[in-house]
């Protein structure tokens, strides 16, 4: 089976259309990672945190409703699931509505954290799976919240905030095996910096079931569908070699 592709589509960014997302399914994306805009992406570059300041003044609710519509509409719509960060103010704490027709989450968080905790504890009770981040340096209490996922690991792949890299850290080879052996069993894709169907061909290499790419999927779509169908394509052309 072809490892999976999951790629970012921001939730409320004016300047990127939901119609965008048509290409997402068209080229084969498995997961479609829905971003909720946070005040404070501490984990993101430039690219991520500018489309969220963008997104600030719109209606992110409304985005997440009519992005599950487009894609609903797909013969083999690709997943959903919504990447938060956690915050007291969150919808997600408040409307029982929130993740209706969602597939899944991933709230990115510090370990044991308590609004982490209610948002995933919603998300299972309404049917959405639980997926969790892994950020660098692993520790003890990110392994523990890893062997509770419900879809997949997020391991990040870099150190640093997200953004394109020349090329990926062969070390991840070593972590990927390392949360194995500790008994993480769901599928382990790595995020942070991978921007092209090579990169994401040799994560594979590396022992990973998937990649994340975010960063990358938001500067092609800045410049035009043209240019993001071809990133799409290219990096689900690498995963299926």
């Amino acid at each position: 089976m072809p490892a999976c592709l999951i790629v970012y589509f921001p939730l409320a960014d004016p300047v990127v259309p939901t119609a965008l997302l048509d290409l997402y399914a068209d080229a084969g994306v498995d997961v479609v990672e829905l971003g909720w805009p946070s005040r404070s992406p501490y984990h993101d570059g430039p690219d991520v945190r500018a489309s969220m300041i963008r997104a600030a003044s719109g209606d992110p609710l409304g985005a997440l409703v009519a992005a599950r519509q487009r894609l609903a509409r797909r013969s083999k719509p690709p997943e959903t699931l919504v990447m938060t960060y956690s915050e007291a103010s969150h919808p997600a704490l408040s409307d029982a509505t929130f993740f209706d027709g969602v597939d899944a989450v991933l709230v990115v968080a510090p370990p044991r954290n308590a609004l982490r905790d209610a948002i995933e504890t919603r998300a299972r009770a309404a049917g959405a799976a639980v997926s969790i981040f892994v950020p660098l340096p692993v520790t003890s209490a990110d392994i523990t919240a890893a062997r509770l996922a419900d879809r997949y690991v997020m391991l990040q792949a870099t150190l640093g905030l997200t953004g394109p890299r020349a090329s990926l850290d062969p070390a991840n080879s070593m972590r990927i095996a390392e949360l194995r052996a500790e008994g993480v069993g769901a599928p382990i894709v790595l995020g942070f910096g991978i921007s092209n169907g090579e990169q994401a061909r040799a994560a594979v290499g590396l022992g990973a079931d998937g990649v994340v790419v975010g960063s990358a999927a938001l500067r092609a779509a800045l410049k035009g569908r043209a240019e993001l169908f071809a990133l799409l394509n290219d990096l689900r052309n690498g995963l299926n070699d």
